[in-house]
Parts: structure tokens; C-alpha cells; sequence
């Protein structure tokens, strides 16, 4: 089985931001935590694209933002992901979009193979903390039947295997993207 890192894929360059509202710390999606409160995450964008709402995944800064087709797909292969409604704001008209859900990986696994990947400190003067990955490659059946999860090693990173990148094709999933092993600084795609 192959593993891939997932990246969303938007119409245009920009981020869709985790607002101050928030209570929540929103470091903590990286951490596999559950969600504890009933309230909905708050987000913000200058200003809403037509488009918007025909994709299925969104660039972000905090959890990842993802649509009800993505959020069934999901849920459907059984993987531990937590689901909270999110209300995204217009900064320029003050409009609200409310039908995309903050997904939160609670999945936090060790994958990636630390003898054959290429990786240095990203802080010189830290040099047993947070790493920067140069070349990816993953510990074969490491995601042990989890389709989707956070590595371990660098929380940044959503790993997800073959029986995912085929759901998402299958259900023409929009503005996602898998990365193969390999160069993180020249990226090999896999085709949709």
C-alpha cells in the first residue's frame, strides 16, 4: 500500500483563516484531540469567489475546511475524523457561507521512515525540535488500516493511502491534491 500526503488546491492563492472568535486553540487539530465544545469554529475570507462552493476541500489556516460531500466520503471509509460545522465570514461584505465543516484528524500516527526520508532542524538552535522534511518516504503498513491520519513526525502532514486517493476519484472529489513520496521541494502529483 502507498501513502500520500494531501493538499488542498484552490481557484485562487489564499487562505481561508481560523479567526479570533474562536476559544478553541487551534494548534490543537494538529494533536488528534477531540473536539470538546458544541459550538461552531469561525473562519474568514476577504471576500467569497463564485466557485466557492463547488469545492470539496479548502486551503486554511487552523483545521482543514471541507464540504458534506467530503465530510460523507469520510465518514464512509470509517476513519477517525471528528466533523465541526464552521461558519466562514466575508471581510469585505460581511456574508456568511455556513456549509463547510472543519475536519479534525484524530489520527496522529509515526510513518515516516526517518532513516530514508532527508530532514534537518528547522531551527538551528533547536536541534532535537520541530523538523523540516525534505524527502518523504513512509514505513510501509504504517497507517495499520487507517485511510487518512496525521503524522507523527511533523503534524503538518495529512497522509492518506490508495482506497482514499481512489474514493476521492470515484465521488470526483474538487480541489484536492496527493503528493507522492519523494522531493517536497519538487513535488510528483498523483493524477485525479
Amino acid at each position: 500500500m502507498s501513502y500520500y500526503q494531501l493538499f488542498s488546491n484552490y481557484g485562487r492563492d489564499v487562505y481561508f483563516s481560523y479567526t479570533e472568535k474562536n476559544e478553541y486553540d487551534q494548534s490543537d487539530f494538529r494533536k488528534g484531540l477531540v473536539y470538546p465544545l458544541d459550538e461552531k469554529l469561525h473562519y474568514s475570507i476577504d471576500k467569497f469567489d463564485p466557485y466557492l462552493n463547488e469545492y470539496d476541500i479548502l486551503p486554511t489556516i487552523g483545521g482543514l475546511l471541507v464540504s458534506l460531500k467530503f465530510k460523507k466520503l469520510v465518514e464512509r471509509l470509517g476513519s477517525d475524523c471528528q466533523f465541526i460545522s464552521a461558519v466562514i465570514t466575508s471581510t469585505k461584505s460581511g456574508e456568511i457561507n455556513d456549509s463547510f465543516f472543519v475536519m479534525n484528524i484524530l489520527n496522529v500516527i509515526s510513518c515516516l521512515d526517518m532513516e530514508k526520508s532527508e530532514y534537518k532542524p528547522l531551527l538551528k538552535s533547536l536541534p532535537n525540535g520541530p523538523i523540516e522534511v525534505l524527502s518523504v518516504k513512509y514505513v510501509p503498513n504504517s497507517l495499520d488500516g487507517h485511510h487518512i491520519a496525521r503524522m507523527k513526525e511533523y503534524k503538518g502532514y495529512i497522509i492518506v493511502d490508495d482506497v482514499f486517493i481512489k474514493a476521492c476519484k470515484v465521488q470526483k472529489i474538487k480541489g484536492v491534491m496527493f503528493v507522492k513520496e519523494g522531493s517536497t521541494q519538487r513535488p510528483e502529483f498523483v493524477e485525479l
